[in-house]
């Protein structure tokens, strides 16, 4: 019981980080593809954001990798709520 234990907790601290790592690299993955997006248009003379800097494939991938590592902290703080105290 102690080792299931000791693995349930240590999996709260991969879920906690995992989830930290992966919302932050969603971020930066959207803010990469939002602000090449801006450039170019900028470029352009056009002065208008485009659509595809928040719909298009690799805003929507960072939101998605935002949202996954949104999920993953919740799953951990529900996890370490439900298990008993450290032995």
């Amino acid at each position: 019981m102690a080792l299931f234990l000791n693995l349930a907790w240590l999996s709260v601290g991969v879920l906690k980080f995992g989830g930290l790592a992966l919302a932050l690299i969603g971020v930066a993955v959207f803010g990469w593809y939002f602000v090449r997006g801006n450039a170019r248009a900028a470029r352009d003379g056009t002065g208008k954001v485009p659509i595809s800097s928040w719909r298009g494939p690799g805003p929507m991938l960072g939101a998605k990798m935002l949202a996954g590592g949104i999920a993953l902290q919740v799953l951990s703080v529900l996890l370490a709520v439900m298990l008993p105290g450290r032995l």
